[in-house]
């Protein structure tokens, strides 16, 4: 799977965030890798077609999505309007579903990540009720998709000894910051105490020892720390069995080392939706997806 053309897309009018895909577009060119934009706004209020106008004709090319997050339906109208083009995306929507949603990726990962319940809809309470099957907090709260940790004390983190106020609170907080964005329904997680590295990060949380693992058609082909920081993650290859446990040929898998030793697995994402860190180069990903 070494022949793909990028198919970048952002929002017309995106907000000042380092999304770094403009180093990718420079990369891909500097690798000979054709790159075409669209934007996005169009895909979500659900003028696909409008979307893909600026693109060359059809030729029967295969499509390497890069660029901002769309949801499961959103990704589908645009799969299915490349196929109507005669074209194809690289990552199908069943695949697209399997690495993005936690209700779907959680039961593969089994132990290797923390304990996890979820709901469906947007009830406190159940999402609460489910919560106890954990244990009690400390736990995370995200929904089927992302967390809020940009505001971990007020959205994301449930400390130890919250009572179902304190929990509501921050569900509250998080249905509040995403907004339509929001995905489904609640994921309650345990937390686990993870290593940590000197500074704080912008919540006002210790930079924690994480690590984004980058999937390709079944094989590990890069990986680097997921914040700026001087880490080394020791025996990558000890992840290669998710390159054949997730069936999606492009993924992402987030990991980090516990506070008390070994490692756990944070999330999966789709890799056609995933921001590269700071210390990875874009060039080395692409040379080895070109194989």
């Amino acid at each position: 799977m070494g022949d793909f053309t990028i198919l970048f897309g952002r929002p017309q009018r995106a907000p000042d965030a380092d999304d770094r895909f403009e180093i990718e577009v420079l990369a891909a060119e500097e690798l000979g890798i054709e790159s075409f934009a669209i934007p996005l706004d169009r895909i979500v209020d659900g003028d696909v077609e409008r979307a893909l106008r600026g693109l060359p004709r059809p030729r029967g090319r295969t499509w390497l999505y890069r660029g901002w997050m769309l949801n499961e339906e959103e990704y589908t109208s645009l799969y299915e309007a490349m196929g109507d083009r005669g074209e194809e995306l690289v990552v199908d929507p069943e695949s697209f579903a399997e690495a993005t949603y936690a209700p779907n990726y959680l039961p593969l990962l089994g132990e290797r990540t923390a304990p996890a319940r979820w709901t469906e809809g947007e009830s406190i309470q159940e999402a609460w009720e489910v919560a106890q099957e954990l244990g009690p907090p400390p736990w995370v709260v995200k929904d089927h998709v992302k967390s809020a940790k940009e505001a971990w004390h007020r959205a994301c983190f449930v400390p130890e000894g919250a009572d179902f106020d304190d929990f509501a609170a921050v569900c509250e907080k998080l249905l509040e910051l995403r907004g339509e964005r929001f995905e489904r329904g609640f994921v309650v997680k345990k937390y686990l105490e993870l290593a940590t590295h000197p500074g704080w990060t912008p919540e006002r949380r210790r930079v924690t020892d994480e690590h984004r693992l980058v999937f390709w058609d079944g094989r590990l082909v890069a990986h680097a720390p997921y914040y700026d920081v001087d880490a080394e993650l020791p025996s990558p290859e000890r992840f290669a069995y998710l390159g054949r446990i997730v069936a999606s040929p492009f993924f992402t898998a987030d990991v980090a080392r516990l506070a008390g030793g070994g490692y756990t697995i944070l999330e999966l994402n789709d890799g056609g939706c995933s921001t590269l860190p700071e210390q990875m180069d874009p060039r080395d990903v692409y040379r080895a997806m070109l194989g």
